[in-house]
C-alpha cells in the first residue's frame, strides 16, 4: 500500500511539472560543444501524397528546409532513398513502390525524412506509414 502511494504520488509531480506524452518533434542529432559554424538544420515542412501506399503505385513528396541542408533521405528502416534539390532547402522524391512485396512486408512502417547540413549534422521527423 506505501508503495502505491508512493507511484500515486511520483505521478501526479509528473503531471504537476508537464512530462506528459511526447510530442512530434524534429530529433537532433550533433556532437560537439559548440553549436555548427552554419547554424542547426531544420525541416519546416513536409507533404506526401499519401501515407497509405500500395504496391506498383507512385509516390510523391515535398521537403522544405533551412538553407543549410544540402541532402535529404527518406528512410524505412536501413534502406533510404535520396531526395532530388530542386532550389536551396526545397527537395522532391517521385518513387514507384514496387510492383511486388511479399505479405509479411505489408505492415506498418516509420518513415523518416532526414535531413543533412552542410556541417554534418542531421534532423530527422518520423512519419507513419502503411503499406498494403
Amino acid at each position: 500500500m506505501k508503495l502505491f502511494t508512493m507511484l500515486a504520488a511520483l505521478l501526479a509531480i509528473a503531471l504537476a511539472v508537464g512530462a506528459g506524452p511526447p510530442v512530434a518533434a524534429d530529433v537532433l542529432r550533433h556532437v560537439g560543444p559548440t553549436p555548427p559554424p552554419h547554424g542547426y538544420p531544420e525541416i519546416k515542412s513536409f507533404t506526401m501524397s499519401s501515407t497509405e501506399l500500395h504496391a506498383g503505385r507512385p509516390v510523391h513528396g515535398t521537403v522544405e528546409t533551412s538553407a543549410n541542408v544540402h541532402y535529404v533521405e527518406a528512410r524505412i528502416d536501413y534502406r533510404n532513398v535520396p531526395l532530388h534539390e530542386d532550389a536551396p532547402g526545397r527537395f522532391s522524391l517521385n518513387y514507384t513502390v514496387p510492383w511486388y512485396l511479399p505479405p509479411w512486408l505489408r505492415h506498418g512502417y516509420t518513415l523518416q525524412i532526414v535531413a543533412r547540413s552542410i556541417d554534418g549534422v542531421e534532423v530527422w521527423r518520423g512519419i507513419p506509414i502503411t503499406v498494403r
